[in-house]
């Protein structure tokens, strides 16, 4: 009733207000609409409210008629599985057969008892199922590309070490200048761990067995000389006896039970990485070795001759002094470490990662559990016993008496192989999302000048992701309505008069969606111009009889041709525009000349032939710092290799020339390059070679200001002087 009350008012209006009719229509029916669509919208919210309530409460219904089917249909399995054997067959079948007619029945009852679902509430549902779904998907996808690995590996490695000793004190009262020497030798070891690595950062654990190497030693020594007596030997105080010390060398070696952990990173984009962190051990070996040579001597001072001191007897023994080894206690070991290395994938192709580095290890506890040796006694402690040197005293230097305050501290420096392995991850199932309904689509087109709807429009949707394309013209009320599945769209509309309309639809929403409204702007209608050339010859200034063609700036194609008067007068009618003149007259070069024009008159000036003319060849484009000529450049090369044709005698020196930007080694080059791409050029389009050279100047020869964009702009050209004309009449194919 409304709807006819407004059609009658409408109707009222138009009669009554004839005059205005046409400015109000519009605005009337616009407002109409919209209260209609204001009032379309709240009936179909209060709709929806209604229907969902009805579908929630429909549905509840069907979940607890299927669970009571579900109920009976358990009662039903319990009762056959009770039967006897011979029945247990048939009562299976029965309750198969039961429980399909119950789910039919359940379907059956549902479908009669719920109403056909709307739009919204289909969409709400199904909404809700892809919320389920995409949630956990998304759960599952950043499950699946966490940047996280498990390894299981070994690694060995070796290097210097050294069992670094300090607080020990050689008693030195029975000799002079004993002092300790500490010396590293080859060390190394064996593990295994675990290393988790997440995005670059790294952790590793495992267990190693470590083993140092090192020397204590005493230097080179010899002591001073004795006077002894042996018995009655009347010739004791004519005796002297001295004694030496060769090097002598405590060999240790250590043994530890250690346990790594480390933390450190891979770092991005190279294959490099490092790893610092701890180890804590126990020793589990402990050993001292020593050998070295005692020497005695002794001279007789009756065996003297002229040289005063200069002894000419001497009885000289050596002695060598050896104890196996014995076991040295080493505790709790806590060290630094640090390494870094390179990552070998991708050198060594492997289902293994190997791992090359170098690492240090440093123990900052003394590691020595020392316990005071019996009979233990400094070193040396004793030169000499009478009846046997070899009862020399050879204690290791830390079971002497001065070992109670020593310290050994662990060292070793080197190289370590590791080898991982991944471990597998389960990776969780992805989950289809359910089909959705196919989305409605609505386009409306319209006049950007009044407004008014565009029937006929051809209208071209195109689906980015498939190519599919539908085409369809819009009806008298400039709509076009269908339904396309959801995805993103290029939706293309023309019509003669028209300027073409492009825009893409980004996200097309499920079930529905806000119909697209396209304004089409008019073309305005061309205006003819009369384009007015006069042609001059540029030395004398008479009007040259000129053959010209005119084409678009953006291609060749050509649009009128015209030949001047004997006054050299040509008329073009063209619309406004760009558009290069390309000038031919006998005996005279070919000229292009770009115009822009509404209406106006041009003069136009050409050069006639002759030698050690010089042209700039108009129109030749090349790409920023590139001498690749472009395809733009097409009518101004086929002319000049036109006119090179059908003039044989003519011979030509091609120039470049460049602005100041750059350096000049590299303008030098740039220029040089361009005029031998000229030169090319023409040789493939039929030109002899030894006709055509070219060279290049750079930035030394400019015809304008290079501080500005317009200066530089006419600095950088290509130009050629004609170097002979063959002594034949120069002719120009028009």
């Amino acid at each position: 009733m409304k709807r006819i009350i407004y059609i009658l008012l409408l109707a009222i209006g138009m009669v009554t207000m004839a005059p205005v009719a046409t400015l109000v229509e519009d605005s009337a029916v616009s407002a109409m609409y919209a209260q209609q669509d204001a009032r379309a919208k709240a009936r179909a919210k209060a709709q929806r409210e209604r229907e969902k309530a009805k579908a929630k409460r429909a549905k509840e219904q069907a979940k607890a008629k299927a669970k009571k089917a579900k109920e009976q249909a358990k009662k039903k399995k319990a009762q056959a599985k009770a039967k006897a054997k011979k029945d247990k067959q048939r009562a299976m079948a029965q309750q198969q057969k039961s429980k399909a007619a119950a789910a039919k029945a359940t379907t059956t009852r549902t479908s009669s008892s719920a109403p056909a679902m709307t739009a919204a509430e289909e969409k709400a549902i199904y909404m809700e199922q892809v919320a389920g779904i995409e949630k956990a998907n998304a759960k599952a996808e950043a499950y699946n590309t966490r940047d996280i690995a498990h390894r299981l590996g070994f690694w060995g490695q070796v290097g210097y070490s050294n069992l670094f000793t300090s607080g020990i004190a050689y008693d030195e009262a029975a000799g002079k200048g004993f002092q300790n020497i500490d010396k590293g030798f080859v060390g190394g070891g064996l593990g295994l761990g675990y290393q988790l690595r997440y995005k670059q950062m790294l952790m590793t654990i495992g267990a190693e067995f470590q083993m140092y190497n090192s020397y204590m030693g005493i230097a080179n020594n010899e002591n001073g000389t004795l006077n002894l007596s042996y018995g009655m030997n009347p010739y004791a105080d004519k005796m002297i006896y001295s004694y030496r010390f060769a090097p002598m060398n405590d060999k240790l070696i250590g043994g530890f039970v250690q346990l790594p952990i480390l933390f450190g990173m891979e770092l991005k984009n190279t294959p490099l990485f490092w790893q610092a962190g701890v180890k804590v051990g126990m020793g589990l070996l402990g050993k001292s070795t020593i050998a070295g040579t005692y020497s005695t001597s002794i001279a007789d001072k009756e065996l003297i001759d002229d040289l005063e001191n200069m002894y000419t007897h001497t009885l000289v023994t050596d002695y060598a002094l050896e104890r196996p080894s014995t076991s040295v206690k080493f505790g709790l070991n806590v060290a630094a470490t640090a390494e870094i290395g390179v990552n070998l994938d991708q050198w060594v192709k492997s289902a293994a990662k190997m791992r090359l580095s170098l690492f240090a290890d440093y123990g900052f506890l003394n590691v020595l559990k020392y316990e005071k040796a019996q009979g233990a006694q400094d070193i040396p402690a004793q030169m000499l016993v009478a009846n046997n040197p070899l009862e020399f005293p050879t204690n290791s230097a830390l079971a002497t008496t001065s070992a109670a305050d020593a310290k050994v501290n662990p060292f070793i420096v080197g190289a370590k192989l590791a080898v991982w392995f991944d471990l597998p991850r389960k990776q969780k199932e992805m989950q289809d999302l359910p089909k959705a309904p196919t989305p409605r689509m609505g386009v409306l087109l319209y006049n950007e000048q009044d407004q008014a709807p565009l029937g006929g429009v051809a209208v071209e949707i195109i689906n980015q992701e498939t190519g599919k394309t539908i085409s369809k013209n819009t009806n008298r009320k400039g709509l076009l309505q269908g339904r396309f599945p959801a995805g993103t769209y290029r939706v293309t509309a023309t019509k003669n008069g028209y300027y073409p309309s492009d825009t893409v639809l980004q996200s097309v929403e499920l079930f529905t969606f806000d119909t697209l409204k396209l304004a089409l702007k008019r073309i305005p209608e061309p205006i003819i111009y009369t384009l007015c050339m006069n042609v001059y010859d540029a030395e004398t200034k008479k009007p040259v009889e000129a053959m010209a063609r005119m084409t678009a700036l953006t291609d060749s194609v050509v649009l009128y041709e015209a030949q001047a008067a004997d006054d050299g007068f040509i008329e073009t009618p063209l619309r406004e525009g760009n558009y290069i003149a390309h000038m031919t007259a006998q005996g005279y070069m070919p000229k292009d000349d770009t115009i822009h024009f509404v209406q106006d008159t041009t003069d136009i000036y050409m050069t006639r032939i002759k030698e050690g003319i010089k042209v700039k060849i108009e129109n030749l484009f090349f790409a920023t710092n590139k001498t690749h000529i472009l395809p733009q450049s097409e009518q101004a090369m086929a002319d000049l290799a036109q006119f090179l044709l059908e003039n044989a005698g003519v011979t030509i020196h091609i120039v470049g020339h460049t602005d100041n930007v750059g350096s000049n080694y590299d303008n030098q080059i740039l220029s040089e390059g361009r005029a031998n791409a000229v030169r090319a050029d023409l040789i493939q389009r039929g030109i002899d070679a030894s006709r055509i050279t070219a060279e290049g100047k750079g930035e030394t020869d400019p015809v304008a200001d290079n501080d500005t964009d317009e200066g530089r702009q006419l600095n950088r050209r290509v130009e050629f002087t004609i170097t002979a004309t063959g002594g034949k009449d120069i002719e120009q194919v028009f």
